[in-house]
């Protein structure tokens, strides 16, 4: 197999798994001022009262405790984030629904592998006079929606993560997207149409560019969790972009052939609690060469 081949090969492996599990992952567990934590959700059987695992979902992933498990479903009511949360004395799981957005119909939902399960009293724009409802826990929770593209010898994946609160109130519970965040891009672009374009490449073929995010809370964070998000990305060979044309750049030289940081969109924001929504301490770059279909 030639080199160009190897490489060719090589960054299929790497789009189809990307596409698969598009976010970088945060720390297993953490735990901030407040109480809050970020617990990971493992695949496991479906919760007592909530339908099995099927065609039209992904498997349940649910808590260690299994106090809350979550799915993405798709029926003819479209995509939905279903939520299972177990409350002590009852048989049955409470099931809720989040309806995800349908003008932008992604091509595949997956849960979010992580929760955040708020402190006591936290959560609620206002702490419920019933004591039953008061000692509920509020939660977020979210989806990953996937889209894919493909090209003539390349192809095309992103991901962005939709967060969502629950949180109780008296007379039954709330749920509201908070923050919509980019969590995966993946591009490969042939680069090779001759074989002067392949002597010109060093048999590098395709451009390749990578988009990967985490997120997590900043231990010192009180109140509703502050966030932190870093991302990293990269482009190969260095110096190309999917804003134009890489064979009008010459040759490429050994010093090419490396993988380069976009230092652009390798960056860090806290993401802090504004009116009932997730903001960045500044905005978020345009990071759509990396991001884009």
């Amino acid at each position: 197999m030639t080199a160009s081949r190897r490489r060719f090969s090589h960054s299929l492996l790497l789009l189809a798994l990307t596409a698969g599990s598009a976010q970088a992952q945060p720390a297993t567990h953490a735990q901030d001022a407040a109480g809050n934590r970020l617990e990971p959700l493992t695949e496991q059987a479906a919760p007592p009262g909530a339908a099995a695992a099927d065609a039209d979902s992904s498997a349940w992933y649910c808590t260690t405790d299994r106090a809350w498990c979550v799915r993405t479903v798709r029926d003819e009511a479209g995509a939905q984030l279903e939520l299972a949360q177990q409350v002590a004395g009852e048989r049955d799981v409470r099931l809720r629904y989040v309806p995800l957005p349908s003008e932008d119909e992604a091509d595949s939902e997956q849960p979010w592998p992580f929760i955040v399960r708020l402190g006591p009293g936290i959560g609620a724009p206002q702490a419920p006079t019933d004591a039953g409802q008061a000692a509920l826990q509020n939660v977020l929770v979210g989806a990953l929606r996937q889209w894919r593209t493909s090209y003539s010898g390349g192809g095309a994946s992103t991901s962005e993560l939709m967060l969502v609160r629950l949180y109780h109130e008296n007379d039954g519970i709330q749920i509201d997207t908070v923050a919509t965040l980019p969590m995966a891009g993946n591009a490969m672009i042939r680069a090779c149409f001759s074989e002067a374009d392949v002597a010109a490449r060093a048999d590098a073929c395709h451009d390749e560019y990578r988009f990967a995010a985490q997120l997590g809370l900043d231990p010192a964070g009180r109140g509703m969790p502050v966030l932190q998000f870093h991302t990293r990305a990269t482009r190969f060979p260095a110096g190309v972009s999917r804003f134009g044309d890489s064979l009008e750049k010459g040759p490429l030289t050994a010093k090419d052939l490396s993988t380069e940081t976009d230092r652009t969109c390798t960056y860090q924001r806290r993401l802090r609690w504004q009116e009932g929504q997730y903001r960045p301490d500044t905005p978020l770059p345009d990071c759509s060469e990396f991001t884009g279909l």
